[in-house]
């Protein structure tokens, strides 16, 4: 299954732009970003039993992309593990413009699409119910 999400996002990342060598004002484009994510040293994981205080030298990997498809004004959001419960929210200018609370039980792939109408840049926050967190900004 994490071979299939791999290769499926190895596939976006290699054939997304489509038209990168067409001529200046192609609007028939398709074209898909993987978001820059950032978190904290909390991992996106469930707590087990044991030393939960040992500290940590590297900053813990995000089992989380979150790939921009402009064209069809939408994000897919790939969790690779079950990280359990977390919350997305989409804002722009401090306003809120998408919330979901999502239960993720095994590595899955979630749509949101996002309204035509608006465009401008906006900050994606992903935050685990044990507090791990991350976080991108993206634009349309």
């Amino acid at each position: 299954m994490k071979l299939k999400l791999i290769l499926c996002l190895l596939g976006v990342l290699l054939f997304g732009k489509v038209n990168a060598g067409s001529p200046e004002g192609n609007d028939g484009g398709f074209e898909k970003v993987l978001i820059q994510m950032t978190g904290n040293d909390v991992p996106f994981d469930i707590l087990t039993k044991g030393n939960l205080g040992d500290h940590r030298s590297i900053q813990p990997l995000i089992p989380i992309y979150v790939v921009l498809d402009s064209s069809s004004c939408s994000l897919e959001v790939y969790f690779e593990q079950a990280i359990g419960e977390v919350d997305i929210t989409i804002s722009q200018d401090g306003a809120v413009v998408y919330f979901s609370s999502e239960n993720i039980q095994d590595s899955m792939q979630k749509t949101i699409q996002l309204n035509f109408e608006v465009s401008g840049d906006f900050f994606i926050e992903i935050e685990g119910e044990n507090g791990a967190y991350a976080c991108g900004q993206f634009g349309l």
